[in-house]
């Protein structure tokens, strides 16, 4: 089959950008509401901007009265900022915040409580599976992407007096061949990382371009993706291209929950349907829809070898989907899977997924934080 050459791009936000902080509080809340009662209502908006937190949204069925529960939600909010990284070196600190919380914080009724396996919302969403199993089924520089900015980070958590928590990555590449003949030449990499006051363009570069190409050249080794260490140089290598980037995080820029749905799904070059993925509860269409047409087109990638590509789709008051389609490409195109090669409906009722992926008990904040299709390892990629 051929694939898609020409430039290939995807990005990474670490967890210290604003638009992150404000995924991972949301997260957080999840995690929180469901560890309570596993058909808790969670649906949490959350904005930041310099030393303010603004949580609202709806929370029900917590086992804390609305007073106790919102301290708590104050203590998830600063207990976020500080695992991002901010205190000692980098502001806002999590103690000095300024947290708004306007949340609906209730009781989840019995007749609520009985409608949880059906939808409360409208949705199309879409799972896709690339043919690449040593990138776990995801355009490679979709995956490539993640690999790079989550090495910044744990490399910069080793300099924190240096670098902050604020980074982003955008590695762009382009692919060369078909098949097994398949290589990647640099196009650039581009990489905005917070820097302390006083350490010049020629000492960040020395800082960090080493650490790329070592890192480059372990990625290709354990991927095979032919190309990424040996195509890449210091003039491929755009760092900080507008300039110092000493005032970074929420005290740069604001952030909103629910913002990086491309990063969150497949990248650029892939449809991804509906809302986001973060800030609603794992019986949402919003949250379990994605996660089994993700497990869908993984499967039907692996068995039959070539990428897929999966809808489904909801109305409210629906507990099954009225829509579900899902298309391998082939080199004359995408064609569609008969229905009887695809799982029964009931496989795709929304109590049905929650349990048999076991979504209870996932830990929401780590995996929106290292990509919710990124590890093989979590239910839906297995």
């Amino acid at each position: 089959m051929n694939q898609d050459t020409g430039l290939h791009f995807a990005e990474y936000v670490s967890c210290g950008h604003p638009d992150r902080l404000a995924d991972a509080v949301a997260e957080k809340i999840v995690a929180w509401a469901v560890r309570q009662n596993q058909r808790a209502l969670v649906g949490v908006e959350v904005a930041v901007h310099d030393d303010e937190v603004f949580v609202d949204g709806r929370v029900a069925g917590v086992l804390l009265n609305a007073e106790c529960a919102t301290e708590e939600i104050d203590s998830l909010v600063r207990l976020v900022y500080k695992e991002a990284g901010y205190g000692e070196h980098w502001g806002p600190k999590p103690e000095d915040l300024q947290v708004k919380i306007s949340t609906c914080i209730e009781e989840l009724s019995e007749e609520e409580d009985e409608i949880r396996s059906l939808s409360d919302d409208q949705n199309i969403v879409l799972g896709f599976a690339e043919d690449s199993p040593e990138t776990n089924y995801l355009p490679p520089v979709h995956w490539l992407a993640n690999r790079i900015g989550r090495s910044l980070e744990a490399w910069r958590s080793r300099r924190v007096r240096d670098f902050g928590p604020d980074l982003k990555v955008l590695p762009i590449l382009r692919r060369i061949g078909n098949g097994s003949s398949t290589s990647w030449d640099w196009e650039r990499l581009t990489v905005s990382l917070q820097h302390r006051k006083g350490i010049d363009y020629e000492l960040q570069y020395r800082k960090l371009f080493p650490f790329l190409a070592d890192t480059l050249n372990g990625f290709e080794k354990q991927s095979g993706l032919t190309g990424l260490f040996s195509t890449f140089g210091i003039e491929k290598f755009y760092l900080n291209g507008a300039g110092d980037f000493c005032q970074g995080g929420p005290q740069g820029d604001n952030g909103l929950s629910g913002k990086k749905l491309v990063v969150d799904h497949y990248g650029p070059a892939i449809p991804i349907g509906g809302g986001a993925l973060c800030g609603k509860d794992p019986h949402k269409i919003d949250r379990v829809g994605p996660l089994r047409a993700r497990q869908l087109a993984k499967r039907l990638c692996k068995t039959h070898g070539e990428p897929a590509r999966v809808r489904l789709g909801w109305s409210p008051g629906e507990a099954e989907p009225f829509l579900v389609e899902a298309h391998l490409r082939h080199a004359a195109g995408w064609k569609e899977l008969a229905a009887n090669q695809l799982p029964p409906r009931d496989w795709f009722g929304i109590d049905v997924i929650y349990k048999d992926l076991d979504l209870g008990i996932v830990d929401w904040p780590k995996v929106a934080l290292s990509g919710y299709f990124q590890s093989p390892d979590l239910p839906w990629e297995r």
